[in-house]
């Protein structure tokens, strides 16, 4: 059995700094490290060749001193590594990178070919689908375990001829089994992140077993490499400063720091104009530059983040003159196609055919792929979901085109052009993509943009195409298992969050905060290092590698307020804190929060929590 492990060198985020002034980004001197889900990746596959025999390959795509990282891995028992590097595939998007990957990958035959969920600097996930589509693999995502197979694979051999995994989603986890060859990107609770010694180190350092490769050995013209062959690119990047008020609050008497932080939240809504409801023309029959929703269901009925993408259609089409429409994948409800009309959609296209499979399929793909080719719409939004990041990678890799991940809004320019807007760099810069290619495609994070006043008297005509599976080898889904709590649902549309940091002190006063939060009908959520102990499910996880919200009110209780979390929140209205320490640098959330209350969360919360209700119960009523 033979193992490619695909990883990334990257920069150290928390020690990247900026230059406002010059609109510039501060690289000088900040660490790299190999992309912490890549090592994960690393870990399980050197874990496989211990139980199996198998040989574990390493590869990278980067500049000279990337060779660091792939040394690092041989130290962690890799048996060897390819360094892709060369001028010519320098500044690569994720297409480009993935093609120059697959290039180099299908060299060999490789039985699995793992890497990371996403890398810390770019957050998009899309090199692993990519790299399956166009290496025609079967690829599942968010991969939490992996077992082999143990029938035997083709021709009576001993090689297992699939792996069955677990695979995280917004809503719990499936699982899946996965025929071999396949590729797989990987999580939290794949294995545990581990470093080399330093004689492990030093016993790899000047290996052999490193090889390099230029764009000349690859089987392609280097211009599909590089920025050349990169059908996305970066217009002059934004740098976002904090418009937080960071008023820190000490106060012995909880009542009267709570009536500080109400005092200034009255004050503070005060002063924010109420906006006017927008009217949207309808242009029903316009099929010049249409723009298609992919709607995505969830449980019995449809994900937010559709009206959501839907409104956002609605308020562009009022410059492109066109129609919107919402694409159903599957079977559906009768009631999906009256509010998929209510909240925008002015025609659906149904893709129907129960066997088409999971949604993140070969089959869904290649159809998809087929259909927006055929109909070659203006733009396709996909939810920034589990199922809809990997789908719109695969589609975007079958037709060459540009992909900007994550998105949290989207603008047309003078020239016509869509302009994506992606945070990039924990939140601190805001990147405008513009692509090359047609249809522009994106994946827009979910809880951002805002569903417009549904009109249930609108019609939307219903277009159904037949479809039929692609007849290969392809995931198959073996079971479901949602979360028992649905509170990660909840937080797309909260309200009121009240977030949960190791700063409670444990699990065992969980019930005490849960209360709290449900006396003021608020959501809980948690920072990553709360799920990573188990405290809290990883779908309310919010940050960097979780969920991102837009809440009217979000409570931090001991929370710390690392980036890594921030980023989740930043498009909240208010942040109040209750921290204990009154350190910013031990404690960031008191700059990165409008009202941070120093303090003793047990003290503290209950009593802001009291002066919150009045007010809260007056808005909703």
């Amino acid at each position: 059995m033979k193992i490619a492990v695909c990883i990334k060198q990257v920069p150290v985020l928390s020690r990247i700094t900026f230059d406002y002034e010059a609109k510039t980004i501060v690289r000088e001197g900040v660490p790299l490290e190999v992309n912490s889900f890549d090592l994960l990746a690393v870990g399980r596959a050197v874990e496989l060749s211990e139980e199996t025999g198998a040989e574990v390959v390493v590869v990278t795509m980067g500049p000279p001193q990337a060779r660091e990282a792939l040394i690092q891995c041989l130290a962690l028992g890799a048996h060897r590594a390819i360094h892709l590097t060369d001028r010519a595939m320098a500044g690569s998007d994720t297409l480009a990178t993935a093609r120059c990957l697959a290039l180099a990958l299908g060299r060999e035959q490789f039985d699995l070919i793992m890497c990371g969920r996403n890398s810390t600097d770019s957050e998009t996930g899309q090199v692993g689908p990519e790299m399956a589509e166009l290496l025609k693999l079967p690829y599942v995502g968010s991969v939490r375990k992996m077992d082999l197979n143990t029938q035997a694979g083709p021709g009576g051999s001993d090689e297992p001829s699939s792996i069955v995994v677990e695979r995280v989603t917004d809503e719990g986890y499936e699982v899946i089994r996965c025929p071999l060859p396949g590729l797989i990107s990987v999580t939290e609770g794949i294995g545990e992140e581990k470093w080399p010694s330093r004689q492990q180190l030093e016993a790899v350092k000047e290996s052999p077993a490193i090889e390099e490769v230029t764009a000349s050995q690859l089987p392609s013209d280097p211009s599909t490499f590089g920025s050349e062959g990169s059908p996305t690119w970066v217009a002059e990047i934004r740098l976002v400063e904090s418009q937080r008020l960071g008023t820190v609050i000490e106060e012995a008497d909880s009542k009267l720091a709570a009536q500080a932080v109400v005092a200034g939240l009255l004050e503070k809504t005060r002063n924010l104009a109420v906006p006017e409801t927008q009217q949207f023309h309808r242009y029903v029959g316009q099929k010049e530059k249409v723009i298609w929703v992919i709607a995505e269901r969830v449980g019995s009925g449809l994900r937010r983040a559709s009206f959501e993408m839907l409104g956002k259609s609605r308020e562009l089409a009022e410059n492109t003159k066109s129609e919107v429409v919402a694409v159903l994948l599957g079977e559906h409800a009768e009631g999906d196609l009256k509010s998929l009309a209510a909240y925008g959609a002015d025609r659906v296209l149904v893709l129907q055919d129960t066997d088409l499979g999971h949604p993140t399929g070969i089959a869904t793909s290649s159809v998809l792929s087929e259909v927006i080719d055929n109909r070659q719409p203006y733009a396709v939004l996909f939810p920034s979901t589990a199922n809809g990041r990997d789908l719109a990678s695969r589609v975007a890799a079958r037709l060459g085109l540009g992909l900007t991940g994550d998105c949290i809004d989207l603008e047309i320019n003078d020239a016509g052009e869509l302009v994506q807007l992606k945070p990039a760099l924990g939140g601190n810069v805001i990147a405008p993509i513009l692509s090359k290619t047609h249809p522009y495609s994106a994946t827009m994070r979910p809880g951002l943009l805002v569903p417009i006043e549904p009109d249930w008297d609108a019609k939307a005509d219903t277009e159904t195409i037949n479809v039929h599976p692609a007849g290969v080898p392809d995931i198959e889904l073996l079971e479901i298992h949602p979360e028992e709590d649905a509170r990660g649902l909840e937080l797309e549309s909260a309200r009121i969050v009240m977030g949960v940091g190791m700063g409670v002190g444990g699990p065992e006063n969980l019930p005490q905060v849960s209360s709290l939060a449900d006396s003021i009908g608020a959501t809980l959520a948690a920072t990553r290092n709360v799920t990573d102990a188990g405290w809290l499910p990883k779908q309310i996880q919010v940050g960097l590698t979780g969920r991102a919200i837009a809440p009217d009110l979000y409570i931090a209780v001991g929370i710390r307020g690392d980036f890594n979390h921030m980023v989740g929140i930043q498009k909240a209205r208010t942040i109040v804190a209750i921290n204990n320490n009154p350190n910013p640098r031990r404690s960031p959330i008191l700059e990165a929060a409008d009202y941070t209350i120093i303090g003793d969360w047990e003290t503290y919360l209950p009593a802001l929590v009291d002066a919150l209700k009045p007010v809260i119960g007056a808005e909703q009523d």
